[in-house]
């Protein structure tokens, strides 16, 4: 159970907001409209949206937040009928009451710094004289009945609450609602700033709605599945857009990118997320799954001693880059936040004219973004010397050089192949086979002609069932129906690409060109 003051804003609101209600006549009519609208509203987090039937009954999956092994069935059906309701998803409801409830879930716990608040939000005294009820009543009820009174406390926020932080606020600080991630809740000097000021992940002296609601969200990230939402390409509505922010905040996209489509994932946030994906040694997908979302919540709460993992090595590989790092500190730490890393990024820093609090949020990524050397890491680099790693999802290497010498593109090519890669491992159990790239530096590649500025590729043919090995277009073991769905799946994601393979079919559907020695092989070029 967190102990985070009660503001007295927090007290007046809810108890006003609350009465306000109780005087307002039920209307089942409005109760029905509102289930319909909710059902519109939540139809897009359902995994399959071509289900027949998909109108009466959408489902968003509870994910396991913690203490969710401390709630019924019962519980959890009720939450989600109260969500339905609230037009809200489950789990921003499940999330917010196990962070108020120290995962406990219980109807009696009590808040550790004495405030008197009790429950599963922890109603205030106030709180509770609103709804008609006390702290005492509600400690004495069962968790089923309790959800009866936090439906009520969040009824006047029905339609409203579409991001956790909403949901997250309609309890801390209700006019806080709506206002957006950088909305300031408390700034210092002030006696709520000062009651609050564990909240001030990047010490700048105010506390965000994001800031006051970061530790809520990390109860969905750590719970590995999001929001039981899948954000890819096509999903809409304010998660997206909660994306879309913590990329631009990243360096990741820009603003003017996000213009263009509010809200909506397209190919620009499918863009910037790859590039962050890549970026970081993450599974390069352009699909927000948990390691990404993991990745990103890190980095928004802050890096800092005790940190691990991918974002924690790619950092310490441009403090390298840079000098702030040595190889042989960098390999020691392995992707743990140690004192040396630390003292690293305090004098990054301090070179960048930073806060040198030694605590990596967006300021400091981006700045670390900014300072790596152009051919390095950056995607949009003209550098040819990034390395494909020898296999990954959905692909493999085959007559791979030592060190993958023959393997070396621009990033934006390697993210090509891993993209695709990954693209094509969702319908197949066999990957594609990479051949030469160009050379470090690129420059003249016997016995090739091109290969020489690092946009080039060579894929293996496939024979079939994907059986690995050499084919060629006159070859019975050829399968010309996998190559096919290949080079269609190429074209789809990449615009203006150029291949090279002389399958006739292939040729006459203007699908690839013909060329003198590719019948063993397609050239692909990046534009």
């Amino acid at each position: 159970m967190p102990s985070m003051a009660k503001s007295p804003t927090r007290t007046r609101t809810r108890g006003k907001k609350a009465r306000s209600h109780r005087r307002r006549p039920a209307d089942p009519r409005a109760a029905g409209a509102a289930r319909r609208i909710a059902r519109r509203v939540l139809r897009d987090a359902v995994a399959d949206t071509n289900a027949p039937g998909l109108e009466a009954a959408p489902v968003i999956d509870l994910v396991p937040v913690r203490g969710i092994a401390n709630t019924t069935s019962a519980f959890r059906d009720k939450v989600r009928q109260i969500a339905a309701r609230l037009e809200t998803n489950p789990n921003f409801l499940m999330a917010v009451m196990s962070f108020e409830s120290g995962a406990t879930f219980s109807p009696s716990v009590k808040n550790q710094a004495g405030s008197g608040a009790v429950g599963l939000i922890q109603f205030m005294p106030a709180t509770a004289h609103g709804l008609a009820t006390t702290t005492t009543e509600l400690a004495a009820m069962t968790a089923e009945a309790q959800l009866d009174f936090v439906e009520r406390h969040f009824r006047p926020f029905a339609g409203r609450l579409q991001t956790l932080e909403d949901t997250y606020m309609a309890v801390l600080l209700p006019k806080a609602v709506g206002k957006g991630r950088d909305f300031v809740l408390f700034e210092r000097p002030s006696i709520a700033f000062t009651q609050n000021k564990g909240l001030d992940i990047d010490g700048d002296g105010r506390i965000t709605v994001a800031d006051a609601s970061s530790r809520v969200r990390a109860v969905l990230s750590d719970a590995g599945a999001g929001s039981g939402q899948k954000l890819g390409r096509g999903a809409s509505g304010p998660e997206v857009e909660m994306l879309q922010d913590q990329l631009i905040d990243l360096g990741h996209l820009r603003p003017a990118e996000k213009a263009g489509g509010p809200g909506t994932f397209g190919p620009r946030t499918e863009r910037a997320l790859l590039e962050f994906q890549a970026t970081n040694g993450l599974e390069v997908s352009g699909v927000l799954e948990a390691n990404s979302r993991d990745a990103i919540q890190q980095l928004m709460r802050g890096l800092t001693i005790g940190s691990s993992g991918a974002v924690v090595r790619s950092i310490q590989q441009r403090l390298v880059r840079l000098g702030n790092l040595t190889n042989a500190q960098a390999a020691a730490a392995a992707g743990r936040f140690d004192v040396a890393t630390d003292a690293a990024v305090r004098q990054l820093q301090t070179q960048h004219g930073l806060d040198a609090s030694g605590v990596v949020s967006a300021a400091t990524y981006r700045a670390l973004l900014a300072a790596v050397p152009a051919d390095t890491t950056v995607l949009s680099g003209a550098a040819i010397d990034t390395v494909l790693p020898e296999s990954g999802r959905g692909f493999t290497t085959f007559n791979r050089e030592p060190g993958g010498a023959d393997q070396v593109g621009l990033a934006s090519t390697i993210l090509a192949i891993q993209t695709i890669g990954a693209a094509w491992a969702v319908g197949h159990d066999f990957p594609i086979f990479v051949g030469d790239i160009s050379r470090r530096g690129g420059g003249s590649f016997p016995p090739h002609s091109a290969h020489k500025d690092g946009r080039d590729v060579d894929l293996r043919p496939f024979r079939h069932h994907g059986e690995p090995g050499p084919t060629n277009i006159h070859e019975p073991s050829y399968d010309h129906a996998l190559t096919r769905e290949l080079v269609v799946l190429i074209r789809q994601k990449f615009a203006g690409v150029a291949i090279l393979f002389n399958d006739p079919l292939l040729v006459a559907d203007n699908l690839t060109r013909r060329f003198a020695g590719h019948d063993n092989h397609l050239h692909v070029r990046f534009a």
